[in-house]
């Protein structure tokens, strides 16, 4: 387990800069300041019965889940810790969803290969599982190498690992999860679920400023579902925390978005996000069928930390068949139509403009502090998306090896997709020419990587071409 966050910030940065290198499209500078830290918060990851069987491939008898995580990949990739809420266990087969989850590893797995490195465990599918759930979950998290809190094996763990503390950048952020409850289940001791508990919350914060926090960030489980604005509930704790020194308070569970507000509190910034909404799930009613990125950006000058600025991006969840296989893929708000002809056939654009429209409507009257990001065809996020959408040359390594995309010095220059037969390829590069590729597969030959083959990528098709 890495114990600072500057190596993986180095690494991230490393791999902003490759994505958008001349193998990719025009450099941009993503360089993080000494004295700044770039954070993102996603919503719900779950794992309904239709994208566990939908992910399942019998070609090589694993689940799938790279290509529905393309487009969001590179947004994640452009923050310093970015944090997940994993609302389902990792508790083995049988796989089930809803309404006692256990997901197949390689969700955990895709989470961190899309640049995930804080994993949040506290919520009210927690115990769906009942004790191996919960200590398989960690198990395979800790397997994994990436930060995770929320449940713990015992007190003894829960006393040394929490408040989750991340230093960064000349910062000491702390991490804290908590959830209102868990539907009704619980686990014996010594296993520990973070309850929503002032007296304990009070006591962590606490603990967190002994341990010298910086910033102090509060995850929360809570509020009513599909209701669009927070209750008494959410507000009272949100008060709590601010009173206590917590400076941002980031919540999700009711399954739709709710406000962003940016607010001061004693002449202090403080940022309270209600509700994520869901950020990848197989629900199908209007307002449940997306969610928020927020991404904020908090910076240091002298002992004093305050908020530089806060985004938010909108994405919504297409379930979409193509050939042999079902993608969930998460969209960014993008003119993904103009150009790939009915990528997103005639239902899924009115569900899509509609979740969109009534989030915007939303915000417009109740958002403060955040700004929304659309991704324009002529930024460079937009020029991969058209790449994605359409061709790009990349090198196919001969190995179909997932572990290849969780080490540390390859799997900044590494993606997996999919044919439509169900055939899995590990790329590197997503290259505008042949000779670009061939570029990038001597950089591959000269990482020790062997057996490389030139390939001309289309959606749902991987072409060996001649050099």
């Amino acid at each position: 387990m890495i114990s600072n966050l500057s190596i993986m910030i180095h690494t991230r940065t490393l791999r902003v800069l490759w994505l958008f290198s001349s193998c990719f499209l025009s450099p941009i500078l993503v360089v993080a300041q000494n004295n700044e830290v770039s954070l993102l918060f996603v919503g719900d990851v779950m794992q309904h019965d239709g994208q566990i069987e939908a992910a399942y491939n019998a070609t090589n008898n694993s689940y799938e889940y790279e290509d529905g995580f393309k487009f969001v990949k590179p947004i994640i990739n452009t923050f310093d810790i970015a944090i997940a809420n994993l609302e389902v266990t990792l508790a083995g087969k049988p796989y089930r969803g809803y309404p006692q989850f256990s997901a197949p590893d390689e969700l955990a797995e895709t989470l961190i290969n899309s640049g995930f490195n804080v994993i949040l465990t506290s919520n009210n599918h927690s115990c769906d599982r009942g004790e191996n759930g919960v200590i398989r979950t960690l198990d395979r998290l800790d397997e994994l190498g990436v930060r995770h809190t929320g449940t713990f094996r015992s007190q003894a763990e829960r006393d040394e690992k929490y408040p989750l503390m991340i230093e960064a950048n000349d910062m000491k952020i702390a991490m804290l999860n908590y959830t209102y409850g868990t539907n009704g289940l619980e686990v014996n001791k010594p296993l520990i679920i973070n309850y929503i508990d002032s007296t304990i919350i009070k006591s962590d914060i606490k603990k967190a400023k002994e341990r010298g926090a910086d910033y102090i960030i509060c995850n929360m489980h809570w509020g009513l579902e599909y209701k669009f604005l927070p209750n008494s509930y959410q507000k009272t704790y949100e008060a709590m925390c601010y009173r206590n020194g917590v400076d941002m308070v980031i919540g999700g569970h009711p399954h739709v978005v709710q406000p962003i507000v940016r607010k001061k509190i004693n002449n202090a910034d403080k940022l309270t996000v209600w509700s994520l909404g869901n950020f990848v799930s197989n629900m199908q009613t209007r307002p449940t069928r997306g969610g928020l990125m927020v991404g904020a950006t908090i910076k240091k000058e002298g002992q004093q930390i305050a908020i530089k600025n806060v985004e938010h991006y909108l994405v919504y969840v297409l379930k979409k068949k193509e050939g042999e296989v079902t993608q969930y893929y998460i969209l960014p708000d993008f003119e993904y139509n103009t150009i790939r002809n009915s990528f997103l056939d005639e239902k899924n654009t009115t569900h899509y403009k509609n979740f969109f429209e009534d989030s915007r409507k939303l915000f417009t009257k109740h958002n403060r502090g955040s700004s929304e990001i659309i991704i324009e065809k002529t930024s460079d996020i937009g020029k991969l998306y058209t790449k994605l959408l359409s061709m790009y040359y990349s090198v196919a390594l001969s190995s179909t090896n997932d572990d290849l995309l969780l080490d540390d010095q390859l799997a900044p220059y590494l993606h997996e997709t999919i044919d439509t037969k169900g055939n899995n390829t590990i790329l590197s590069g997503v290259c505008d020419t042949k000779s670009q590729a061939l570029g990038n597969a001597q950089f591959m030959k000269d990482c020790g990587m062997h057996d490389l083959k030139l390939v001309k990528v289309t959606p749902g098709t991987i072409e060996v071409i001649n050099e």
